[in-house]
């Protein structure tokens, strides 16, 4: 008996007979996503060293293609960029996380130096790039993006490169 009044309180004291004007109706939600998460060791940069064109860079591509659904371009008000970098090369590493359209013309860069560390003691470094309205109407034109890691010439690295994106979006949904 005790459960079925607390129920009937709860039930009779959230009711309102207001009416709702959806011309007032705002929601904001934020949503992330995982873009990308690696980890490499120093020997794997390493054996480019004699690569051409690029030596000492590791590249690997990623489908952006979800950023250019009309959704986002109706919807989306904000977009931030977050990155987790732990190096424990003994070597500066360079990040460069670039943005591509169909025409694979560069639409955005995002370039950031990780300072060397040890393997007993790892430079970790996280950034974050919030993009302007300018900048989210270029990014979402990108079908695909691309992340170099690159070095300064070395064959003698020791240690491990980790690497995490991750992307904030909020959005902005309204009764008009």
């Amino acid at each position: 008996m005790k459960y079925f009044i607390i129920i009937c309180l709860a039930f009779f004291s959230c009711t309102d007979d207001r009416s709702l004007e959806h011309d007032d109706f705002e929601a904001t939600p934020t949503f992330e996503v995982n873009v990308f998460q690696t980890q490499y060791s120093a020997e794997l940069i390493n054996t480019g060293n004699d690569s051409i064109p690029n030596p000492n860079n590791i590249r690997d591509y990623i489908d952006v293609d979800f950023l250019n659904e009309q959704f986002n371009n109706d919807y989306l008000e904000s977009l931030e960029f977050k990155f987790l970098a732990e190096n424990s090369i003994n070597r500066r590493q360079t990040i460069d996380f670039v943005f591509f359209d169909r025409n694979n013309s560069e639409t955005f860069r995002v370039t950031e130096p990780i300072p060397p560390g040890t393997e007993s003691s790892p430079t970790i470094k996280s950034f974050s790039v919030v993009l302007s309205p300018e900048e989210i109407e270029i990014i979402t034109s990108s079908i695909r993006a691309e992340f170099f890691v690159n070095q300064p010439s070395a064959a003698t690295n020791s240690g491990n490169m980790r690497l995490e994106c991750i992307v904030e979006a909020g959005y902005l949904f309204t009764g008009e």
